[in-house]
């Protein structure tokens, strides 16, 4: 019957989930408003009725002792009818139901009933008390006269006024309750728009945004809080990539030109030999246009990777304190809105980082290359994988490497990129990577082996492209992790390649010129 029952509620659930945001807030605000108040309601009918209680328990004590004074002379000259005329003043007190007055001998001496209905005195247990029994509050007290024990007086009183006030109560509560919901749910249709606007509003611009790719789009600002911020970031981001988009456009069409000059001066070196000095001159030219351009497309991705780091990073923080602070209130749909928008910018961030490693590998330096030792180096890039290591079980086995003359941060990031693609690609099989290194024809050899997935032969070149990732989205990554390795190996003068099929694992082989050992 349980699991019946929750295979019920599962398509509400299912419906509410999906819900528009701006409904589930009002459906938020109307339920904390029911609750609270039924809450409340229950609270001080709860109260009233202990309060009540007491209180009655205290008037009737005191109605008991007013009698028990004024019928010590009835029972000291046993006149039962005086005794019986003030009983009938009880007759005032319309939940009295009965009042009787027994003798020292528990004899029935005097009694009042309200009529051939009402309870009769119990002539059981005489002693002094006040108790609820059966819907009534019975009160035992005994007369005295100086002292002297004259008899026992018993009141018996009718609990209904108790229900009575029980059901005045509850008429109220669900006056109140109708009216507290019609206003709760006006105030709610008025104020719901000031969380769910600006996020419903940031939503549709980002998703405008990824589908046009028009990074000229901003988001409308509603408020100066955590969203308003978070808005001002986004459309800052927004204004930076448009900003470096442009350059980029541009950056191209010099090169494009470029590019066309060199064409031209080469025609122009097939359809004459005797300008071979212009021309010549003009190839010149052109290469220093090309190397002029290359550069700036290379100081422009450094410039890019470097300066979009900030306002991602502030992409990421207020997403986070979004989702921490409006986490209750936010639907599932926006919130993955929001954590696209958080998962966009981590990614990236990523692909930043990479653009930066890659711009700096062709960066001059200014320092003379120093002996880098590549185990310090290996050992630098596994500790940066150490996580990664740990969560695939993997097992490094790494042989004794040279000293090389260079800059370790240009070695470091070759060897991570290695390690790393060989866990990535894994096979089911635990992941085994060895390190060896040798000479061969003058150069130094150095292997990265693993035991992964392996690459079918027509990818082999194409592998060391930047961006060109034969996996798609199923396996993450920037796609430019391999074009790194590739630069960092021309830039020393050797040459990288893998040797790999399909499910037989593969090896990446570079080699460095052996003048580089230190």
């Amino acid at each position: 019957m349980r699991a019946s029952g929750l295979h019920t509620l599962e398509p509400l659930w299912r419906r509410l989930r999906d819900t528009p945001i701006r409904r589930k807030l009002m459906l938020i605000v109307m339920a904390t408003t029911g609750v609270a108040l039924v809450l409340a309601a229950v609270g001080i009918i709860f109260a009233d009725l202990v309060l009540f209680r007491g209180y009655l328990k205290n008037d009737l004590s005191a109605l008991a002792h007013i009698i028990a004074d004024n019928t010590t002379a009835s029972l000291s000259f046993d006149d039962p009818t005086a005794a019986t005329e003030t009983l009938n003043t009880l007759r005032a007190r319309t939940h009295v139901e009965s009042g009787c007055i027994f003798n020292r001998g528990s004899e029935l001496f005097a009694q009042f009933k309200r009529d051939q209905w009402s309870a009769a005195c119990p002539a059981e247990e005489l002693t002094a008390s006040v108790r609820f029994e059966a819907g009534k509050l019975v009160v035992v007290r005994p007369i005295f006269q100086k002292e002297r024990w004259l008899g026992t007086l018993v009141l018996v009183y009718d609990l209904g006024e108790i229900y009575n006030r029980v059901e005045i109560y509850g008429a109220m509560v669900i006056g109140v309750f109708l009216l507290s919901t019609i206003i709760a749910f006006l105030f709610s249709m008025r104020l719901r728009s000031v969380i769910a606007t600006p996020i419903v509003e940031l939503a549709h611009t980002a998703t405008r945004v990824s589908n046009s790719r028009d990074y000229g789009i901003r988001a409308k600002k509603f408020s100066g809080d955590e969203l308003g911020v978070l808005v001002d970031e986004f459309n800052e981001m927004l204004a930076g990539i448009q900003s470096r988009d442009g350059e980029l456009r541009t950056a191209l069409l010099a090169r494009e030109a470029a590019l066309a000059d060199a064409q031209k001066a080469r025609e122009s070196l097939e359809s004459s030999l005797n300008s071979v000095a212009q021309l010549n001159e003009d190839l010149r030219t052109s290469n220093q246009h090309l190397a002029r351009s290359n550069e700036d497309l290379e100081r422009f991705a450094f410039i890019a990777s470097h300066d979009l780091q900030e306002p991602l990073r502030m992409i990421t923080v207020y997403s986070q304190l979004l989702l921490r602070r409006f986490a209750k209130d936010i639907g599932d749909d926006d919130m993955k809105f929001v954590e696209n928008i958080a998962g966009g910018t981590a990614r990236m961030r990523e692909l930043l980082a990479d653009l930066l490693t890659y711009a700096e590998i062709g960066a001059k330096f200014e320092e003379p290359p120093r002996p880098v030792d590549l185990n310090l180096v290996v050992q630098k890039a596994l500790d940066n994988l150490a996580i990664m290591i740990a969560e695939n079980d993997a097992i490094v086995k790494i042989a004794r490497l040279p000293v090389l003359l260079g800059f370790e941060s240009h070695f470091t990031p070759l060897f991570q990129n290695l390690v790393g693609n060989a866990i990535k690609y894994r096979s089911e099989e635990q992941p085994r990577i060895e390190i060896s290194a040798g000479r061969m024809n003058g150069y130094l050899q150095i292997c990265v082996s693993d035991n992964g997935i392996g690459i079918a032969p027509e990818y082999h070149a194409k592998i060391f492209l930047a961006f060109k990732r034969l996996h798609g989205k199923r396996i993450p990554g920037t796609g430019i992790g391999l074009a790194i390795c590739q630069r960092v190996v021309e830039r020393y003068g050797g040459r990288i390649w893998v040797e790999s099929e399909v499910g037989r694992g593969a090896n990446f082989i570079f080699t460095l010129p052996a003048n580089l050992l230190s």
